[in-house]
């Protein structure tokens, strides 16, 4: 015979069963994580060199880096002769 504080008890614990399970379903499993932060790093590196090229670009308009220019135009003639070809 089970009493009122054992019942309350367990129905405690149930609770607390219940709201793991809960938890366990939102939370991501390493896996996921992994691969998550894999696309996290590949769009930091990706966003980086664009925010890079694209500053190069602007100061080379106002001539602070002169030789930018210089290497977008070679760069500009090797993709015309490749597609060219």
């Amino acid at each position: 015979m089970k009493t009122h504080i054992e019942e309350e008890g367990l129905q405690h614990l149930e609770h607390i069963e219940q709201e793991l399970e809960e938890i366990k379903k939102r939370t991501p499993t390493q896996k996921s994580s992994f691969v998550s932060g894999l696309w996290q790093g590949a769009g930091a590196f990706i966003g980086g060199v664009l925010a890079l090229a694209l500053l190069g670009w602007v100061l080379s308009l106002f001539g602070v880096i002169p030789g930018f220019a210089a290497i977008a135009h070679y760069l500009q003639g090797a993709v015309a002769a490749f597609h060219k070809s």
